[in-house]
């Protein structure tokens, strides 16, 4: 019986899972806020299973869950400068996630490598703060990395997709409260 490629839940045996995660947020000076998090997740397979699995088996120990990276981390430093008629803002955004898996068997082509990506933000909020503009920057260092990848090289298609993130990201926001 052949695998299909498309993506399903299935149950894949029990396990032990242990994390931690930290959240800061400091306010050092007036105007600068910094803020930042860390999450570190333990996942161990206790059981082996077989269950509709592309590979075979997960062995215990071996073996961590899709798409759960096991190190992530995160960070922001803005700066707020009054002026007379308002407040120019300037933000800088960094985030990390650890490599990790899309399949439970953790096959070489299910492998998507860690990245980190930077974000920036410069905006303008007059006096009152009904409007705001702003002009913003994702993925500033234009990284090419994988949002996710299909390992189909056990069936009939014999292939591995993936799903890209996007590119470097320009864009210009006006937004009004009402």
């Amino acid at each position: 019986v052949l695998v299909s490629p498309c993506l399903r839940p299935d149950n894949a045996g029990s396990a032990n899972v242990k994390g931690l995660e930290l959240e800061l947020n400091l306010f050092p000076m007036d105007g600068l806020t910094i803020d930042g998090s860390f999450s570190l997740l333990d996942f161990q397979y206790t059981s082996p299973t077989t269950g509709g699995l592309l590979n075979g088996t997960v062995i215990p120990g071996d073996a961590i869950t899709p798409y759960t990276p096991e190190t992530a981390w995160s960070f922001g430093i803005q700066y707020d400068h009054e002026i007379g008629a308002g407040t120019i803002s300037g933000r800088f955004d960094g985030s990390y996630q650890g490599g990790l898996f899309t399949t439970s068997e953790n096959s070489s082509w299910s492998h998507i490598n860690g990245r980190f990506l930077g974000n920036a933000r410069l905006s303008y909020t007059p006096e009152d703060e009904a409007w705001r503009v702003a002009l913003e920057v994702e993925n500033l260092f234009d990284k090419y990395y994988m949002l996710s990848v299909s390992d189909a090289t056990n069936n009939s298609l014999g292939v591995v997709t993936g799903v890209p993130g996007r590119p470097r990201t320009w864009s210009l926001a006006v937004e009004r409260r009402f």
